[in-house]
């Protein structure tokens, strides 16, 4: 739900390690001014690229680079995207608005929310496979945060800022433990490719 639709206008800079732009990662010192509110979430199309320093995530999805003219673009698959799917500070803020969404509209039970969760991601409910899969990847995270293993609130991606804009009635280890399964529902091979 995060997609700004807006067409046209400026570039926009989302989330990138300051490293990047910043000898030796680059030639010289760049300046790279992170994007807020709704242009954080528009089109790739609109993201600012630097020929030198090109934007990581798009790279790794073959993006092709800036200076010269491609007529194919090639593809890959390689473990590099799933690592950018997994922890990529877009797709970690999409779990998180995900987890959110799930539990405030999915319903009362674990059961309910995981299908509200499963057809917003693939459009279509699990199997049972899946569910039970899915269910008891997050009975065992749920365990986890409890015994203390993790910080539910770095797992969760939450500021302490933000942490006001939690449903109602949810819990942090809730929120960590339904992130978990938004990051795996997004990072499906049949989320990401259409077929």
């Amino acid at each position: 739900g995060f997609l700004n639709k807006k067409i046209g206008g400026p570039s926009i800079y989302p989330p990138a390690p300051g490293f990047l732009f910043v000898p030796p990662a680059s030639y010289g010192t760049k300046i790279w001014n992170e994007s807020k509110g709704g242009d954080r979430y528009r089109r790739a199309l609109y993201t600012f690229r630097y020929r030198s320093v090109p934007y990581p995530a798009l790279q790794v999805f073959d993006a092709p680079v800036g200076d010269i003219s491609v007529v194919r673009r090639t593809r890959s698959n390689t473990p590099l995207q799933a690592l950018t799917t997994l922890n990529e500070t877009l797709f970690l803020e999409s779990a998180r608005a995900l987890a959110i969404r799930t539990l405030r509209e999915g319903g009362t039970t674990n059961e309910e929310r995981l299908i509200y969760a499963f057809r917003r991601c693939l459009t279509r409910k699990p199997s049972e496979q899946e569910s039970v899969e899915l269910l008891s990847l997050l009975n065992r995270q749920r365990s986890r945060l409890q015994e203390g293993w993790m910080n539910p609130w770095a797992l969760a991606d939450y500021k302490p800022s933000e942490r006001g804009k939690m449903p109602e009635g949810v819990t942090p280890v809730q929120l960590a433990s339904w992130t978990v399964i938004s990051r795996v529902l997004l990072n499906l091979d049949e989320t990401i490719t259409k077929e």
